[in-house]
């Protein structure tokens, strides 16, 4: 042949050239990654915002729906990922590298739907609440009155509207103590 001619060398395995490996070990990286939305979305689901769920139960069904679609989707996209993390040898030799790239495409796109739909349950729990807070005020006698805190009283006073819609002026230097109630 021509004797100046250099055929390129083949790519080596040890210093990363080689296609397959680098996937792989791109995987590997994803890997870990998808391990920590698994446990993210776990810790998720373990917090109870409060006792009484906030908002309609369309928005609850909602939340739950999206924590179960997180939930199955970062399964799926760490399978797709282990495959080209951990490949199993093939009969045939060579490893398919378009197909490998594709499956590690496919679980990078799906752990971000993951995230998304874990971000979209989480929103449930700033749903406005409707209503004011109820409180049982004491006094140093030991006369206590239940309701919602009103705006409006004057320097000094407290007014407290009840469940039957009387509103009590109450003098803050003999509020003994104030402790918020679930109802009165």
């Amino acid at each position: 042949m021509f004797p100046d001619a250099t055929l390129p060398a083949a790519p080596s395995t040890a210093d990363g050239a080689d296609p397959a490996a680098r996937l792989s070990e791109s995987a590997r990286g994803w890997h870990g990654i998808q391990l920590g939305v698994l446990g993210f979305i776990g810790f998720c689901g373990v917090l109870k915002m409060g006792a009484e769920a906030p908002g309609p139960d369309w928005l609850q069904w909602t939340a739950t729906a999206s924590t179960v679609g997180a939930f199955v989707m970062a399964l799926w996209s760490i399978m797709q990922v282990g495959k080209v993390a951990w490949p199993v040898e093939d009969p045939s030799g060579a490893p398919d590298t378009a197909a490998m790239s594709g499956q590690l495409r496919s679980g990078i796109r799906t752990t971000i739907v993951s995230v998304a739909l874990m971000a979209l349950a989480g929103l449930s729990a700033w749903w406005p609440s409707e209503s004011a807070a109820s409180v049982e005020v004491s006094d140093g006698n030991g006369v206590t009155a239940c309701g919602v805190v009103t705006e409006g009283a004057p320097q000094g006073t407290l007014w407290l509207t009840t469940a039957d819609g009387q509103t009590l002026p109450i003098r803050l230097a003999a509020v003994a103590s104030v402790r918020p109630v679930t109802s009165c």
